[in-house]
C-alpha cells in the first residue's frame, strides 16, 4: 500500500500499524507526535491504529535549543 509520509509517498506492507512503521523507520519519539491524516494520534493509540493506503503521516519531533 502507499501512503505519504512527511510530504513523501512511501509504500508499505498491508496491515502495518503507526507503531510498526515508527519500529521499522527506527524513530524514537521522546518529545514528538504523530499526526495521522491532519490529526495527532495519541502515543497510546499507535500500537492499535492501523495505517490505511492512501493516509498522510506527519512525525513531528520537538526539539530545543539555545
Amino acid at each position: 500500500m502507499q501512503i505519504i509520509l512527511n510530504g513523501e509517498a512511501q509504500e508499505l506492507t498491508p496491515e502495518c500499524t503507526v507503531f510498526q512503521l515508527l519500529e521499522n523507520k527506527a524513530v524514537t519519539l521522546k518529545a514528538g507526535v504523530v499526526e495521522l491524516n491532519g490529526k495527532i494520534l495519541k502515543q497510546e493509540l499507535w500500537q492499535s491504529t492501523a495505517i490505511s493506503d492512501g493516509d498522510s503521516l506527519e512525525i513531528l519531533i520537538f526539539m530545543g535549543g539555545g
